[in-house]
């Protein structure tokens, strides 16, 4: 069992969210990882780079909180805005953030992404996301009350609204 804790993520994550973006990419069983350097492309980048220094840039990280791996960061969630004129792959509107989440590998199962996920949410109104409609973390954003509100290829681009 794995024991962690939850504090909001700063700008000094940003490199921690880097390679939880790079987790963050779904990858169907069987294919080949993307090469790493991907999350340094500018559409990709636009998730994390400066975190902590736009308007609307909420983000929470779960650390391992017992043993020797106390203090490490095992997890995050986060949201981004992005706008009409430059959007993002899961944009809905100029005030809607795009949540990225993930979880190390090693981690994964455990609860960590529930945790984080429904944390990060208690905090916001609304936030939409982008994701494989093979990614079996559908079924969590579905559960969180995510809804698909629009198809383009195999990416769901789906939103949650909290009820006041």
């Amino acid at each position: 069992m794995i024991e962690f804790e939850i504090r909001a993520a700063t700008g000094a994550d940003e490199r921690f969210l880097r390679a939880m973006q790079y987790q963050a990419l779904f990858v169907e069983p069987g294919e080949d990882p993307f090469p790493e350097a991907i999350v340094d492309e500018p559409h990709i980048a636009r998730y994390y780079t400066g975190f902590g220094g736009q308007l609307g840039d909420v983000g929470r990280v779960a650390v391992e909180s017992s043993g020797d791996s106390a203090g490490e960061p095992i997890g995050a969630a986060w949201v981004r805005r992005s706008t009409r004129d430059n959007p993002s792959y899961g944009y809905i509107d100029d005030e809607t953030p795009e949540l990225g989440i993930a979880v190390t590998s090693d981690c994964r199962g455990a609860g960590v992404g529930s945790a984080l996920l429904d944390d990060l949410l208690g905090v916001l109104p609304r936030c939409c996301l982008s994701v494989d409609s093979r990614n079996p973390a559908v079924r969590l954003y579905e559960r969180s009350g995510f809804e698909v509100v629009r198809h383009d290829g195999m990416s769901l681009m789906m939103l949650r609204v909290r009820e006041p």
